[in-house]
């Protein structure tokens, strides 16, 4: 089940890179601490849905357009690529590798409540 969009929420800064970035197939969640201490473990396939680039969100509307029972639930990261300084690309078991998460994302993400 999806989480809430995060899209709408603003950052007050810029977010730090991450202190820990692990994939955990075993979970099928990525663990994310920052050097405040805060830590957050996200599935896999809650990440994929929440991917920002324009294949999957309207670039026009902001209208998500990946659905999420289109994600399979077995979804990992087969790679993962820095992009400069401020955000991380997935390459996912789905082909998908347009998504650019950024530091950002990764923290709002992290703050937003499970479901």
């Amino acid at each position: 089940m999806p989480i809430p969009n995060a899209e709408s929420r603003t950052p007050n800064a810029m977010s730090s890179p991450p202190t820990i970035f692990r994939a955990h197939r075993s979970s099928s969640d990525f663990e994310i601490g920052w050097s405040d201490g805060q830590t957050a473990r996200i599935p896999f396939r809650t990440l994929r849905w929440h991917c920002p680039c324009a294949v999957c969100v309207d670039e026009m509307t902001g209208v998500r357009l990946l659905q999420w029972d289109r994600i399979p639930e077995d979804i990992a990261p087969v790679q993962l690529e820095p992009s400069g300084n401020y955000a991380v690309k997935i390459v996912w078991s789905d082909r998908h590798y347009t998504g650019i998460y950024t530091w950002d994302r990764l923290r709002q993400l992290a703050e937003l409540p499970a479901s």
